[in-house]
């Protein structure tokens, strides 16, 4: 099993918008890196999220609820997570489980991009 690896590159400074870049798997061991990245991000007033996911095998449950229980913050800030690039097994599950109800999923972190730049409103909680 692959461990958690993250990166969070600018996408567009105008828009302070963060890429979270995210490989490995993301379950109950490696979950609590990518909440303390998100913690990061938060805490710097970067509220405009996109989670790379395209290098990530498998998200378990736990991976899943990090995602889901940052919304209202970051959404009552103005911001979003936004996820992008979902191997075809990871977007399986996100269907399965219906989250496309409240994370917004996107082929590519540009069309993520645009977006947010588009100024969007983010899906309701």
């Amino acid at each position: 099993m692959a461990s958690l690896q993250t990166a969070t590159p600018r996408a567009a400074a105008k828009q302070s918008i963060t890429v979270i870049k995210v490989g490995g798997y993301l379950d109950f061991t490696t979950s609590d890196e990518i909440d303390r990245v998100i913690e990061r991000c938060v805490r710097g007033s970067d509220h405009k999220i996109i989670v790379d996911l395209a290098e990530v095998d498998y998200i378990s449950s736990r991976g899943w609820s990090i995602f889901l229980s940052r919304l209202k913050e970051i959404r009552d800030s103005g911001g979003d997570i936004k996820l992008a690039r979902m191997k075809p097994d990871v977007f399986q599950v996100y269907e399965v489980l219906e989250f496309f109800w409240f994370l917004k999923s996107y082929e590519s972190v540009d069309e993520a991009v645009n977006e947010f730049e588009k100024g969007v409103p983010p899906m309701p909680e």
